[in-house]
């Protein structure tokens, strides 16, 4: 594997994105914003950003440590959104 290859194989990862069903083990569709909707079953699952994106929509002030506490999701990759300008929390 070369360094693109390793690079972009971090960034699929950073996200935590889904690709099968842990309710029935169906395909899952990507449909936006970090959902996905299993093909199988209907079930709606979110990666990592849409957690995030999900949390900080309706808690507007919310603090990176409120919002790993509260979605699960690593401080660093929620860091990481804000560098890349993903999502916007508060004041930053």
């Amino acid at each position: 594997m070369d360094k693109l290859e390793k690079a972009m194989a971090r960034m699929v990862d950073a996200y935590n994105r889904q690709g099968v069903c842990k309710v029935c083990g169906g395909r899952l569709k990507f449909q936006g914003c970090g959902e996905y909707v299993c093909e199988g079953c209907g079930d709606i699952t979110y990666d990592d950003y849409g957690k995030v994106r999900s949390y900080v929509e309706t808690h507007m002030n919310a603090s990176v440590d409120d919002t790993a506490e509260a979605t699960g999701v690593s401080r660093e990759s929620i860091r990481m959104m804000i560098r890349e300008r993903k999502i916007r929390m508060g004041g930053l």
